[in-house]
């Protein structure tokens, strides 16, 4: 059963990086988005970081930032058509960190734009990025996701935390002259 989960965590580990990516964007707009950049952090804090197949999520996203950044600032359409799914999750994980994700359900529009969404990047990234992502998708349909609460999401893909949860941290973003658009570094 393990291992079935784990293959699983990877396709939403994969929509957690376009969407983390699209959010290290944004931080040039930090006080735009500030509420939905802190959401971010505390989903990275408190969901993914207690469990192994979040940290899991967590590397996948450091393995695919460059390539999704570069992305995002080639083709202007990757950037347009990741915010409105950055900006659709984020009042569900809201909740989910608040304790609160039985009461959000993701919705038909939203697995249907994060399919579009992969399809372009299966059509403008390299071999490997659209591999991976085709391969997952196999792997776990989207479409059982549709209906389902951010809680019943989070307990299949991630389960339970298995360690305790860091301190909360104090994710600041520097003032905005010295922001780049997307880090290639690790955490």
């Amino acid at each position: 059963m393990r291992r079935k989960v784990r293959r699983r965590t990877i396709v939403i580990g994969l929509i957690l990086t376009l969407v983390l990516a699209g959010t290290v964007f944004t931080a040039g707009r930090a006080l735009d988005y500030m509420e939905v950049v802190n959401t971010y952090w505390r989903v990275h804090d408190e969901v993914l970081y207690p469990t192994d197949s979040g940290r899991y999520y967590i590397d996948l996203f450091w393995r695919q930032n460059t390539e999704l950044c570069s992305l995002i600032l080639e083709h202007g359409q990757v950037k347009d058509d990741g915010l409105p799914i950055i900006l659709q999750f984020e009042p569900g994980l809201r909740a989910l960190v608040d304790g609160e994700g039985d009461n959000v359900r993701i919705t038909d529009v939203m697995v249907d734009r994060v399919q579009t969404y992969l399809d372009l990047l299966v059509s403008l990234g390299s071999p490997e990025l659209g591999a991976a992502i085709q391969a997952e998708r196999a792997r776990t349909p989207l479409d059982q996701f549709r209906g389902m609460t951010f809680e019943e999401a989070r307990l299949m893909l991630v389960g339970m935390p298995e360690v305790p949860a860091p301190p909360p941290a104090s994710h600041d973003i520097p003032q905005e002259s010295t922001l780049t658009p997307c880090s290639t570094g690790t955490p």
